[in-house]
């Protein structure tokens, strides 16, 4: 059980990572990831001004921030599992009530991407999510043991590597075998 939770440490912790560093790139990465994020929420928000379109994606920002170190040290991972389901929640919120509206938005989760958010989003938050729960039900259930072991810990970092890598890119598989509106 100690390597599936490191296994769900690095994975969460990494996925958040990509996410955040996606945005953190520049200037302009930064700017439409604020801007999708504002016509992305419930409500009146396309009168946001910018002042407050980029406080509320540096909201964003600092709760994967926080997802990323919490998961990082072993005292504080269940911690940062409950911080990405909860952001996971909000994301999916976001995210289903933007399909049900109709809006045609990308959400530049994982950078430049220009498909908008869609039913394979939160299937990658739902298997993220299921990631989290795991990793926080086995820093509860399971006591904490000795050092891992390096081949053990190998096995669990190319684990969570693969994983992270096919949830980052979970719109672009989807729109390959064109199973996006988009892509009919």
């Amino acid at each position: 059980m100690t390597y599936l939770l490191l296994a769900c440490r690095m994975t969460v912790g990494l996925t958040f990572l990509v996410s955040l560093a996606s945005k953190l790139r520049g200037r302009e990465p930064w700017s439409r990831f604020a801007d999708a994020t504002a016509r992305l929420l419930p409500g009146r928000t396309r009168a946001l001004r910018a002042e407050r379109r980029h406080g509320l994606a540096a909201t964003v920002a600092v709760a994967e921030a926080a997802v990323v170190v919490l998961t990082a040290v072993p005292a504080t991972a269940s911690a940062g599992f409950a911080v990405a389901l909860a952001a996971l929640a909000a994301f999916s919120f976001v995210i289903r009530t933007a399909i049900r509206r109709g809006l045609a938005v990308p959400c530049h989760c994982f950078g430049d991407r220009r498909l908008p958010v869609g039913p394979a989003d939160l299937a990658r938050n739902a298997v993220l999510g299921s990631i989290a729960l795991t990793g926080l039900a086995l820093t509860v259930l399971v006591p904490a043991r000795g050092p891992a072991e390096l081949a053990g810990a190998a096995v669990a970092a190319l684990a969570a590597l693969l994983v992270t890598v096919l949830v980052v890119l979970t719109g672009e598989i989807v729109d390959l075998f064109g199973l996006t509106r988009e892509s009919r």
